[in-house]
């Protein structure tokens, strides 16, 4: 299926200490979040779905709509998301991250794929 490049679903997903379920990109070693293109024909939440499972192993048991912006021609949906099982990285098919974990965001800010000025997912975290 090919991928709509005017739609992206982010996955806001925080463990019990409120720390960020965060990744190193294997391209350019910044950290991220899960999420990604959605595919043509499939909505936001289907999109959110498919990735946080790809790129994390992850089902996803809940997930609410908290915010959605324009960047460019792309309109970025953020979810935050409740997940289960375990972390699997081999189901990857872009292999953009080995290793997921929880941290404090504010510990990578300088580190960021999409800086913190533009990353919906972390200036939602940081103000609720």
């Amino acid at each position: 299926m090919s991928k709509d490049s005017n739609r992206v679903a982010i996955a806001l997903i925080v463990d019990h200490k409120d720390d960020v379920l965060m990744g190193k990109r294997n391209d350019n070693g910044n950290w991220t979040q899960p999420g990604g293109h959605c595919h043509v024909g499939e909505d936001t939440f289907e999109g959110l779905c498919r990735e946080v499972k790809e790129e994390t192993g992850y089902d996803v048991k809940e997930a609410k709509l908290c915010g959605m912006c324009k960047n460019g021609h792309k309109l970025i949906y953020l979810y935050k998301v409740t997940v289960e099982g375990e972390i699997d990285v081999s189901g990857d098919p872009d292999n953009e991250v080995d290793t997921w974990g929880y941290i404090d965001p504010n510990e990578v800010a300088d580190m960021l794929h999409v800086p913190i000025e533009h990353n919906l997912a972390l200036k939602y975290w940081a103000n609720h």
